[in-house]
């Protein structure tokens, strides 16, 4: 007799039960969406009783890039997974014919590496903004385009027009991990190099342009743990003022690397404390609401809710779930610009909670808000391929952030307890 273990068991019924539990979830937010679309038609200054969060729309306008990232998540970097104009016209298209419910839009390009496809990209945002005026769409005076790049084109002439044209609508995360002996572990290009000494002249044009906007996005992974905290001190020194720190999800941590993770993580809590830039150098690891009892009755682990868009005009809740983002499972879709939303596949997307997708020992942990997973993660890594089956991979290291950031804050409400007068 084949023997299935009771958490996957628990997670396949967690399931099929959403799709049944979600239904009443799915007709509200319908009615919610016909009554802001009526109130809108008569009353525009009313809508903003019926609107709730942002909405963030991703292009994945290419699926090739530069590097060869030894821990990227994607896979099956390729050339052929191009977006073209006629598919990101319509993808704009449809997205203009969708009923307003949110008050704000977040216009993310991604990749691959997004910026070798920039003649796209500005056409795409032309188009965007001139389709909200034409409506005199809600979006209007609330929209912003965001990429995250590896930064190896950032200076060139056309992504400078771009960036010129933009800037206050624009949000830029560059990506580099720190020193170059930590940066070069990972970020390489395809024979093997680093890429470190081609990325620092486009990062401190970047600094220089946007000042304390510019967010660098840092990932960890065991090979260059060691170097931690010498990294996120290197890009404080460079200028950066926010550095997302950003543990992998995969499977690739060992038996010591929480104590490895928690050294650094103190290194850099003094650092900070030493030189008193709490409260000019915003450090992700160290966020305040690291920590706290998961209080969210509805979990969105990637922040807003996503409409992702591929080259083909199929729209997924993350580019995760597309195929060249996926080690074994099958691409796992919402939806098409042709035939819209599937209710029936968005449905499990919507109904993260805790009982439905933790194990018990989540459950009931009173640090577990902040603590890192990935419902794509959940699926590649099951057996039987649901999103309900929460990985704990990085559980110890989560806890030692947790010590850390409590030291952290503490040490420094004790300091400005004792400057008072």
């Amino acid at each position: 007799m084949i023997r299935i273990p009771r958490m996957a068991v628990v997670a396949v019924v967690a399931e099929a039960a959403s799709l049944v539990a979600q239904v009443a979830v799915i007709a509200v937010a319908q009615v919610v969406a016909m009554a802001a679309q009526v109130a809108a038609t008569a009353h525009p200054a009313s809508t903003c009783n019926y609107i709730m969060a942002k909405r963030r729309i991703v292009f994945i306008v290419t699926q090739d890039c530069q590097l060869r990232c030894n821990y990227c998540y994607l896979v099956g970097k390729n050339k052929e997974g191009k977006m073209t104009w006629g598919t990101a016209k319509s993808i704009v298209d449809f997205l203009m014919s969708l009923p307003v419910v949110e008050n704000e839009v977040v216009v993310d390009f991604i990749g691959g590496e997004p910026l070798l496809e920039i003649d796209l990209i500005s056409r795409v945002c032309g188009y965007f903004v001139e389709s909200m005026k034409k409506r005199n769409h809600l979006w209007l005076n609330n929209y912003s385009f965001r990429f995250t790049t590896n930064g190896l084109a950032y200076s060139s002439n056309k992504v400078q027009e771009y960036v010129k044209k933009y800037k206050d609508r624009l949000s830029v995360q560059l990506s580099l991990d720190g020193t170059k002996r930590k940066h070069d572990i990972n970020r390489v290009y395809k024979n093997g190099k680093g890429s470190y000494d081609n990325i620092l002249p486009n990062v401190k044009l970047w600094i220089k342009q946007f000042e304390e906007r510019a967010v660098s996005f840092m990932v960890i992974s065991h090979e260059d743990l060691p170097f931690l905290a010498e990294s996120v001190i290197h890009l404080v020194e460079l200028g950066i003022k926010e550095i997302a720190t950003n543990l992998v999800v995969e499977n690739v941590w060992k038996e010591n690397d929480a104590a490895i993770f928690e050294k650094e993580l103190m290194t850099i809590a003094n650092y900070l404390i030493d030189n008193k830039l709490w409260n000019e150098v915003k450090i992700s690891s160290f966020d305040s609401g690291i920590g706290k009892p998961q209080e969210d009755e509805h979990l969105y682990p990637c922040g807003n809710p996503m409409y992702v868009f591929d080259a083909n005009g199929d729209i997924y809740s993350c580019v995760r779930f597309v195929s060249f983002s996926l080690r074994e499972k099958a691409s796992r879709k919402i939806g098409t610009i042709e035939d819209g939303i599937d209710r029936n596949k968005l449905r499990p997307f919507l109904s993260f909670d805790k009982e439905s997708c933790y194990p018990p020992q989540c459950l009931n942990c009173e640090i577990a808000s902040g603590c890192r997973w990935c419902p794509a993660e959940n699926y590649d890594a099951s057996e039987l391929g649901t999103i309900f089956q929460r990985t704990t991979t990085v559980c110890a290291l989560h806890k030692a952030n947790v010590r850390v950031k409590n030291f952290f804050w503490n040490k420094i409400t004790y300091i400005e307890a004792n400057e008072r007068p």
